[in-house]
């Protein structure tokens, strides 16, 4: 490789391009993981019968929404009251229900926690009855990043769904046969 190629390279690796974390920034995208847990006979006594939500999402998308959208501090890492605000913030911002039935379920916001350049927010809903079709709505970080995109995969008996928002929340549908 010529030196001229070489110090090319070089200058495009400093800049970003090519690397991983700054691909990943730009692409602006949210994960959620919805692990469904129930019996198949309709008994759901005991909790037997649960939504376990995990969402993940880059730490630098939600610090600049906690300032932007929030005007709150934007310390994820070491400020508890910024991660308090930022986990509410999220569990507004999804919700999930039963399809069939239009009912909302009550989501209980268990907390959250830093990883690796991602804050992780845990939700859970506790289920009175099985649930064949799910509705689904996802707008995290889309009132501060016009390019945002989540992805929520649903894990039901050995099964992964995936729905994509895309500039919109909009309530989506997924059966679950």
């Amino acid at each position: 490789m010529s030196l001229r190629a070489t110090v090319g390279l070089a200058v495009l690796v400093w800049a970003g391009f090519g690397s991983p974390s700054a691909s990943a920034h730009e692409q602006a995208i949210g994960f959620t993981e919805v692990t469904v847990i129930q019996d198949t006979d309709g008994d759901c006594a005991e909790n037997a019968c649960r939504l376990e939500i995990a969402h993940r999402l880059i730490i630098h998308d939600a610090e600049s929404t906690l300032m932007d959208v929030l005007g709150a501090r934007a310390d994820l890492v070491g400020d508890r009251e910024a991660q308090t605000r930022f986990e509410t913030y999220v569990a507004d911002r999804f919700a999930i229900g039963d399809a069939e039935t239009d009912t909302a379920f009550v989501l209980t916001l268990l907390g959250g926690e830093v990883e690796r350049g991602h804050y992780w927010v845990y939700q859970e809903a506790i289920l009175d009855q099985p649930v064949e079709t799910l509705a689904i709505a996802q707008g995290v970080l889309m009132d501060a990043i016009p390019a945002q995109t989540n992805r929520v995969n649903v894990k039901y008996d050995g099964r992964v769904r995936t729905l994509i928002f895309s500039s919109s929340p909009r309530s989506q549908s997924l059966s679950l046969d």
